[in-house]
C-alpha cells in the first residue's frame, strides 16, 4: 500500500574549502505517519518539485539518453536552518538553474549548499552551476577524485569517510556503505523524517536489471546494501537514484538483483 501511494505521488508529480565533520550517531527518525497528499510542481517539462515530508522536497529531472530515451534522476532539497541543502544537482545545467531559481521564487529560500552522492552526471552534472554562484558544494573524497580524473567540476571533500562509517551533515547525515553502483556511492540520510535516500545503489521496484555497470563493483555491492539495511532499519522512505520512491523492500529488491 505504500509503494501505491507513493508511486501516485511521483507521479503526479558532484569550491571552497572542506566543512569539518564530526560522525556521530544517527538521531531516530519520528513515528511513520499517514501518507497526504502534498503539492507538486512542474518547472519545465524536464523538472518537477515534490514536497514528500515537511521541509523536505524531491526533484525529478529527466534526460533524453543516447538511445533516445527520455529518463528521470530523482534528488532531494531539504531545509538547512533559513535555506536549502541540495542533495545531488538536476540533471544537467539547464534544470539546474531552473530548481535553484524557483526555490527562491516558491519557498523563499536559496540553496545555501550541495553534496552529490556520487560522480556520474545525474549526481554532479550541475555543479558548474553552483560553482559559478558561489554555492559550495561537497562530496566523499572518491566522488572529487573521481571529478578530477574525468575533468568535471571538482567538490570540496567533506573528509575521510570510510566503509561503513558516517557523518553529521548540517540537517543531514552522510553514510558510506562501501562500493557499488560505483566506488563512491554515498548515501543521504534525513533523521527527523526518516528518508534515506539510496542514490543509485538503489534500485526501484519497477526495475528489473542493475542498469549503468560500467563503473560498477558487483561484487561488492550486495555488502553495502547490508550494510544500509543495517544502520537504518527504521527508514520509512528510500528514495532510489531513479524511478519511484518505496520503503525498506527496495533494499530487498536490490539485493535480490544483485544475486540473480
Amino acid at each position: 500500500m505504500l509503494r501505491v501511494c507513493l508511486l501516485v505521488l511521483f507521479l503526479c508529480g558532484c569550491q571552497s574549502t572542506s566543512e569539518p565533520l564530526a560522525p556521530e550517531a544517527a538521531p531516530q527518525a519520528t513515528p511513520a505517519t499517514p501518507e497526504v497528499a502534498r503539492p507538486s510542481w512542474e518547472i519545465t517539462p524536464d523538472l518537477q518539485v515534490t514536497e514528500i515530508a515537511s521541509g523536505v522536497w524531491l526533484h525529478v529531472s529527466w534526460w533524453t539518453l543516447d538511445n533516445g530515451v527520455r529518463y528521470p534522476s530523482n534528488g532531494l532539497l531539504v531545509q538547512d536552518g533559513n535555506g536549502l541543502l541540495l542533495v545531488d544537482t538536476a540533471w544537467g545545467e539547464e534544470s539546474t538553474a531552473a530548481l535553484l531559481g524557483w526555490a527562491e521564487r516558491t519557498l523563499g529560500m536559496e540553496v545555501t549548499r550541495a553534496f552529490s552522492t556520487h560522480w556520474h552526471a545525474d549526481r554532479l552534472g550541475g555543479a558548474p552551476v553552483l560553482e559559478a554562484r558561489g554555492i559550495p558544494f561537497y562530496a566523499h573524497p572518491l566522488t572529487r577524485e573521481a571529478a578530477i580524473r574525468e575533468g568535471k567540476a571538482v567538490p570540496a571533500s567533506i573528509g575521510d569517510l570510510g566503509v561503513g562509517e558516517r557523518a553529521a551533515f548540517g540537517p543531514l547525515e552522510v553514510f558510506y556503505p562501501g562500493p557499488g553502483h560505483t566506488a563512491d556511492n554515498t548515501m543521504v540520510w534525513v533523521p527527523r523524517q526518516g528518508i534515506l535516500l539510496g542514490g543509485c545503489a538503489v534500485k526501484d521496484l519497477d526495475t528489473h536489471d542493475l542498469g549503468n555497470t560500467a563503473d560498477a563493483d558487483v561484487a561488492e555491492w550486495p555488502a553495502s546494501i547490508a550494510r544500509a539495511q543495517a544502520a537504518y532499519p527504521e527508514a520509512r522512505l528510500v528514495v532510489p537514484g531513479h524511478g519511484p520512491l518505496g520503503g525498506l523492500e527496495l533494499l530487498d529488491h536490490t539485493r535480490a538483483l544483485l544475486a540473480e
